[in-house]
């Protein structure tokens, strides 16, 4: 992996990897379980780590098996995380991670389309639905002057108003290989656009 973090957060990420793993035969959470794949998916989430401002309340949608967020909070233990997810046997798996490796993340089981009653400063989404569909999701769960980071193969046609000079995109793997983060900031995404679809 390439982010390095310090030794407590290393042996917490091989424990949340074992985990992953060990609930990975049982439970479908990721597309694959060898040790490239999952480094992959963990140096994806651990190259938002740098640019998360100090603090922040954050909430990753549609975590899955908590990609992004999980490795996030490893790294970052001074983010307020907060994990979303409707699966059942999924949010059963979130939540005996965070029991687990003691991590201080809320495990919160809702449709995206409910929303939430206090926004975040930043929402995450990987792998949840194409990028302008994502936005859309997000929006009603991220505060007007936060932002909404998707993790995304490039920046699609009507997102390329919808950034900030101060607030580059994030590159994922060497130069942009694997992607990147688009950060959208908030007041860019109109509340229900039919035009992000």
């Amino acid at each position: 992996m390439t982010q390095s973090l310090a030794p407590a957060g290393d042996a917490r990420l091989e424990r949340y990897l074992d985990e992953l793993r060990t609930w990975g035969r049982r439970v479908n959470l990721v597309g694959s379980t060898r040790a490239e794949a999952l480094a992959r998916h963990v140096d994806d989430a651990l190259a938002a780590v740098p640019a998360l401002p100090h603090g922040a309340r954050v909430a990753d949608l549609g975590t899955g098996a908590g990609l992004p967020g999980i490795p996030i909070a490893i790294a970052r233990p001074d983010l307020s995380m907060s994990l979303v997810e409707i699966r059942e046997r999924r949010v059963a798996f979130l939540r005996h991670v965070v029991r687990t490796l003691e991590l201080d993340c809320a495990v919160v089981r809702t449709r995206l389309e409910e929303g939430c009653e206090r926004p975040f400063e930043v929402v995450l989404l990987r792998a949840v639905a194409s990028p302008k569909r994502a936005a859309r999701l997000a929006r009603p769960w991220v505060e007007d002057g936060g932002e909404i980071w998707i993790w995304a193969r490039e920046r699609p046609a009507g997102l390329e108003s919808a950034r900030e000079p101060d607030a580059p995109d994030i590159p994922l793997g060497e130069d942009g290989e694997h992607g990147m983060i688009l950060r959208l900031p908030a007041a860019a995404v109109p509340r229900g656009t039919p035009g992000l679809g």
